[in-house]
């Protein structure tokens, strides 16, 4: 029987335990369940051995009494270099896009479709550059790359997956989410098995369309669930910069091409043209960052060992992938970064109301809120009895 609609406690209680467990650590304050407790178990053969070069790791786990239940856990942001750039890699790029990755003398298509198509449109979702990064190197990279994982469920018939993580971990788990819902060529076998999502604590993962699209693809229909505290602060970023050309057309200030509307009043003109200028200069800086970055991650890319198999993507012959060919594919998507930083939320909220205040045992402690043992005594409180 497919996963079904709804907020589930006991699903809940399964993924916050999960969303814990891939850290290695204890939750704070208080524990969280061990998934072993709750009858899962990691499935290693299908778990990566280490994380990807933004230090994004991923876990599989099969539910005892349910072996055609799955869950993909996402890991959150820890203390390196590269896993705090992936969050800082701010630029919006395109969440619909067209890949291709050339090998052997030939060139794979890789359908990235992240949101559904919006031609025509003045303004197209747009999904966070340093998550969208992390999800394409969780799906090619690794000794066990997240797309072969898809492939081999989807086999299965009568497949379940949930999909979860904290963090950055659930910025990311919603962009695979709409990986998954969005399927479609190559990659159509993956949009079979029943999937549900649900995440904890997650940065803003795209813009107004983006959390658009993903409403439709999995929070209307009760499959794709935000837990967020009131009192934390990473669900609030990255900070939001809106000018008139994040707004769709035709409206006051532009018609439908996107010209100015002359005849609009001078007070609303003068404020502006007062205000675009310094939210372009941070839209450049933050844009240029992002490059940087990427090239650096091109590079690394070159000596990175891939045992993707190309026949997944379509591949008519035997091809040899290296970390090398992949480097078209961030190109592209680098060509796709949008001129805003237009951030917003996605999908269905389950508010968790918590009391303000700092951890009594270290004021300097900032993402107390933001503690998975905080979310999990949150939870049983306010949702465990319904």
């Amino acid at each position: 029987m497919p996963l079904q609609p709804g907020f589930d406690f006991a699903e809940a209680t399964a993924t916050i335990a999960l969303s814990q467990a891939i850290y290695d650590a204890p939750a704070i304050p208080v524990p969280t369940p061990s998934p072993q407790s709750l009858g899962w178990s990691k499935i290693n053969a299908l778990s990566p051995s280490g994380p990807t070069l933004l230090d994004n790791l991923w876990e599989v786990w099969r539910n005892d009494a349910r072996p055609n239940q799955y869950a993909i856990v996402v890991r959150g942001t820890v203390d390196s270099k590269a896993s705090i750039l992936a969050d800082l890699l701010l630029p919006l790029v395109d969440a619909r896009l067209d890949l291709g990755i050339e090998t052997g003398g030939f060139k794979l298509e890789f359908p990235f479709h992240l949101a559904r198509d919006e031609a025509g449109s003045a303004v197209v979702a747009g999904t966070h550059m340093g998550f969208s990064l992390s999800l394409f190197l969780m799906l090619l990279t690794t000794d066990r790359p997240l797309l072969t994982t898809l492939f081999t469920l989807a086999v299965a018939p009568d497949t379940e997956i949930l999909i979860t993580g904290h963090s950055q971990g659930a910025s990311i788990a919603t962009l695979l989410t709409s990986f998954v819902r969005h399927a479609s060529g190559v990659f159509s076998s993956i949009a079979k098995p029943s999937y549900k999502t649900y995440v904890f604590a997650p940065a803003k993962p795209g813009n107004d369309h983006y959390g658009y699209d993903y409403m439709a693809i999995a929070g209307v229909a009760g499959m794709g669930w935000s837990i967020v505290s009131t009192q934390g602060w990473v669900p609030q970023v990255p900070f939001t910069l809106q000018i008139p050309g994040d707004i769709n057309t035709p409206n006051p200030l532009r018609d439908y091409k996107g010209a100015r509307n002359g005849t609009v009043a001078p007070r609303v003109a003068a404020l502006c043209a007062t205000v675009e200028p310094s939210v372009e200069d941070a839209r450049r800086q933050v844009i240029a960052h992002g490059q940087r970055v990427a090239d650096t991650l091109k590079r690394e890319l070159e000596s990175e060992p891939l045992v993707f198999d190309a026949a997944l993507l379509g591949a008519s012959r035997p091809a040899v992938l290296d970390g090398s060919a992949l480097a078209g594919a961030i190109d592209s998507i680098l060509s796709h970064i949008q001129l805003s930083l237009n951030f917003t939320t996605a999908g269905a909220l389950v508010p968790l109301f918590a009391v303000p205040g700092d951890n009594p045992d270290d004021p300097s402690d900032f993402f107390w809120q933001h503690h998975l043992g905080n979310y999990w005594t949150y939870m049983q409180a306010q949702y465990g009895s319904s």
